[in-house]
């Protein structure tokens, strides 16, 4: 009951473990991963999680989404697992000094999500206080127990024992989970940065070295090194996460801790969810500023769906600031890019990695290569056309997308370079360049099809987005046009795709789900028009689902139970209708259906009705 009386009173009076930095409904999308982070947490409890890393590009929001992630699993004592949450912060300081504060917020989080204490969980207190702390909880006691121990070591011996003493503390939210039976999840932010900053050497010769501005990061210890075994844990595994992809990635990756770490990518959000983003960062930050469903869409498309670059146009500068049609937006978005905050974070990214990204022999020929590189957005680097365009050897453009490798502005997988999904980065580079720039083709990164490529394909999107967050809710019959309720599943994957047998026609399939737990799969059918469908379209995707069946039996493989999904927004004709209502397997959401859905999900506004086709 203490437990229940305490997360009610957080969530009356808005005190949660952590301070989220956006308010708490301008946190948008993520439920698929949150979802998924969630239950890595839960599966702890019975030893079932891998260690892993987020990798993300920076500014994704993938800090907002573990403060997120801890202030959901803190109120679940049943979990039995408590999250220590640790935020390296770039500032230097000795190894004694950084093992008792990674300790003390340790020993703090852990006695607070015993008690369910909110309050404690971030509170600036003294190891020898939490002694004091009233506790009755059995894991709690044997916390404090632990921190005697440590104490006594710490307050005995100086700098000299402090890296054994770091190594031997590094298991220690391991050795106490085993004791105790509340398990640990080691959440670290920023985890890359714990190579830079802090130095295993006494207070005196720390002073001295820093005031000759010799702390350059060279002479840091490799803590991330030291987790080599505590990576392995199942008791307490490691979740985490950096702003630096390269860097993260090479640190989770190589030496001590290769082959210890899972992945999980953080995307940029869905079309749909950046216009709710966008909707709900304007209503704080530019109450004034009005916009349409439509042209919050069109921003979003028009950034790529990048949170950042989305609350850049909200907190935008710009003199004249609108969104009341596309070139007004526009306006901001170009603003933003060559005089406002995206310029300023890619300016200083860019100066910081100055290192790798001007130092060439030919610094004109260097230039050229990421002028054409940004022409390749969300895709692999064709370094092979770059080269002939140049009329330069393909090593020259190798050795120049290896060093954008290291500046962590393209990535590598399976042998190949590619490049983040981030338009506002191409269009940066292209301002800063082209400029200086003779003889260059030019690059036209203005994306002016897009919307008409987002208006055809806008519902299956919306239908996508809303399937990928269902998790065994029960929703209004009505909306799939049945009575009573509907349980909606939780998939396992949600995508378009193509269905084809051996000698059959080939089907495209808007929406395509298979869901988690059983061996069953919904094929939908979008169509986005202001005309009813009729059965032509409900007898095309009963082929398709012959045709899955057929492809199955030509597999050998088990067929799967089939639901079948019609989604129009100019509703159905009555054929359709009576047809559908004595189909248990098959559903029908007309416009207000799909509507309701999409806000129960989180939508903010209604499915623009501005496509008319076919």
């Amino acid at each position: 009951m203490k437990g229940i009386r305490k997360y009610k009173t957080m969530l009356e009076t808005k005190i949660w473990p952590v301070e989220e930095m956006v308010h708490e409904d301008e946190f948008t999308d993520r439920v698929e991963l949150l979802r998924e982070l969630d239950q890595w947490v839960k599966a702890i409890s019975r030893m079932g999680s891998w260690s892993t890393a987020l990798i993300a590009p920076r500014r994704i929001g993938k800090t907002v989404l573990l403060d997120r992630l801890v202030n959901t699993v803190f109120f679940k004592p049943e979990y039995q697992v408590a999250p220590f949450y640790f935020k390296m912060k770039r500032e230097k300081m000795t190894l004694k000094q950084f093992l008792l504060e990674y300790a003390t917020t340790f020993f703090r989080q852990y006695l607070a999500y015993c008690e369910q204490d909110a309050d404690l969980f971030n509170q600036k207190i003294e190891m020898e206080e939490l002694l004091d702390y009233k506790t009755t909880h059995k894991a709690g006691i044997m916390a404090q127990e632990y921190i005697r121990r440590f104490l006594k070591r710490y307050n005995r011996h100086g700098n000299e024992d402090a890296r054994l003493h770091w190594e031997g503390f590094i298991c220690e939210p391991e050795r106490l989970a085993s004791h105790s039976g509340t398990r640990v999840a080691i959440i670290i932010d920023e985890f890359q940065d714990m190579k830079f900053y802090v130095y295993d050497m006494s207070p005196e010769l720390f002073a001295d070295m820093d005031s000759k501005g010799r702390l350059n990061g060279t002479g840091a210890i490799n803590l991330p090194a030291t987790y080599d075994r505590q990576a392995q844990s199942k008791k307490a595994p490691m979740l985490v996460s950096g702003s630096a992809v390269t860097l993260i990635f090479r640190t989770v990756m190589g030496g001590p801790l290769g082959g210890r770490f899972d992945f999980m990518y953080i995307k940029p959000l869905t079309i749909p969810d950046g216009a709710t983003l966008l909707l709900n960062t304007l209503k704080y930050y530019a109450p004034d500023k009005v916009t349409t469903s439509e042209l919050a869409l069109y921003a979003s498309a028009q950034v790529g769906g990048h949170p950042y670059y989305l609350y850049c146009l909200a907190t935008s500068k710009c003199g004249g600031k609108s969104f009341e049609d596309e070139n007004a937006i526009d306006r901001v978005i170009r603003y933003e890019i060559e005089n406002g905050k995206i310029y300023g974070f890619w300016l200083t990214h860019f100066d910081d990695n100055r290192k790798y990204i001007n130092s060439d022999d030919d610094l004109e020929l260097g230039k050229k290569i990421i002028y054409y590189f940004t022409q390749y957005n969300n895709q692999p680097v064709d370094i092979k056309a770059i080269a002939s365009k140049l009329k330069v050897p393909k090593q020259a453009v190798e050795q120049k997308i290896e060093k954008l490798y290291l500046a962590d502005l393209v990535y590598r997988t399976a042998a190949r370079y590619y490049t983040f999904n981030d338009i506002c980065l191409m269009r940066f580079i292209k301002f800063v360049y082209e400029q200086d720039l003779e003889g260059v083709d030019k690059i036209d990164l203005s994306q002016r099809n897009l919307m008409n490529t987002l208006k055809g394909k806008f519902l299956e999107m919306v239908v996508e987005v809303s399937m990928m967050k269902f998790n065994y809710e029960h929703k209004q019959g009505s909306w799939f046009a049945k009575a009573g309720e509907v349980e909606v599943p939780l998939f396992q994957f949600v995508k378009t795709t193509t269905i084809k047998g051996a000698k059959t026609p080939s089907y495209q399939v808007d929406v395509f789900g298979k869901e988690e737990k059983c061996n069953k799969v919904w094929l939908c059918e979008c169509k986005y028009t202001k005309t009813q469908m009729d059965m032509k379209q409900v007898k095309k995707l009963e082929s398709a689902a012959q045709v899955l069946i057929k492809t199955h039996e030509e597999e050998g493989t088990k067929v799967p139970d089939i639901q079948l999904w019609l989604v129009s927004t100019g509703g159905f004709s009555t054929e359709v209708l009576t047809y559908v209502n004595v189909r248990a397997d098959i559903y029908a959401s007309d416009y207000e259906g799909i509507n309701n859905l999409f806000k129960a999900y989180g939508g903010n506004y209604s499915i623009p009705q501005f496509a008319v086709n076919g």
